[in-house]
């Protein structure tokens, strides 16, 4: 058994353990449908026995879940929602050692969470937030340890999908992200590039490791010719112009000195 099948088969016995309700099961089944594609990405340098990875804004740790059985390693998880004593209970016996409670759209976001985690995963978050990145990702710089790495993945906003909706002169934006009732802005607030994304990494002192632009299946069950396009996309000739509607990238905490002045992105 490989590291993608160990983990795709750890997640229905945590999921049954923390006892889901079925419209959340639905959501981690949902989101589940990308740990694939970020196993593979972590091949070539994955956590290892005695690796302290935090799983930020990753729910109840799914993904920590996932990665644990692929890997193996020592987990944290954190998250804005609390978890009740079943999910804590699933979570131990999963290899999730702590759950920390957290607000990434307050400053400072992390100061309840430990520092010096060798890897901090960072997975479909960035894009739910109305924060300024850099102070953000400043933060995770410091809770790394040095040499620490962050693995992030968000929604590439150069996806096929986008450049054919801006063709047709349609809007790129989500429908619904600003409700009517007052409550918080939802969904997809702000995407990136994955040069863009990269500047900005840089200006808070980490230094790309490697980067992939994929294309995720678009439900966790899905027909023959969204089959065949996500194959098509995932190719090495497509995968050149970054028309997938995923970015995959690992980044070192870097030790070099803080670069004065504003990041040429935000002038």
């Amino acid at each position: 058994m490989d590291e993608v099948e160990r983990a795709s088969e750890a997640l229905p016995a945590f999921w049954n353990a923390a006892a889901l309700p079925p419209e959340r099961r639905a959501y981690a089944e949902f989101q589940a449908r990308r740990y694939p594609s970020i196993v593979r990405f972590l091949r070539d340098s994955p956590p290892r026995p005695g690796t302290r990875t935090l799983d930020l804004g990753g729910g109840i740790g799914s993904l920590a879940v996932a990665l644990h059985a692929a890997f193996g390693g020592s987990y944290d998880a954190a998250d804005f929602l609390p978890v009740n004593d079943v999910v804590r209970s699933a979570q131990v016996a999963a290899g999730v050692e702590r759950n920390f409670r957290c607000d990434l759209t307050t400053r400072p976001a992390l100061e309840a969470i430990p520092r010096d985690y060798q890897l901090i995963l960072f997975v479909e978050v960035l894009e739910h937030l109305l924060v300024n990145p850099l102070l953000l990702f400043r933060e995770l710089r410091d809770h790394l340890a040095p040499g620490g790495r962050l693995f992030l993945t968000t929604p590439n906003v150069a996806r096929l999908g986008n450049r054919y909706r801006l063709l047709l002169g349609r809007s790129i934006q989500e429908r619904g992200r600003y409700p009517r009732d007052g409550t918080g802005v939802y969904g997809h607030v702000v995407e990136y590039t994955r040069s863009e994304l990269d500047r900005l990494l840089a200006y808070e002192r980490f230094r790309p490791v490697r980067a992939r632009i994929v294309q995720q299946r678009p439900t966790s069950t899905v027909g023959a010719v969204k089959r065949f396009g996500v194959a098509v996309l995932n190719r090495p000739l497509w995968r050149r112009w970054e028309l997938g509607d995923d970015i995959l990238a690992l980044y070192a905490r870097s030790e070099e000195p803080v670069v004065p002045g504003d990041p040429p992105s935000m002038i």
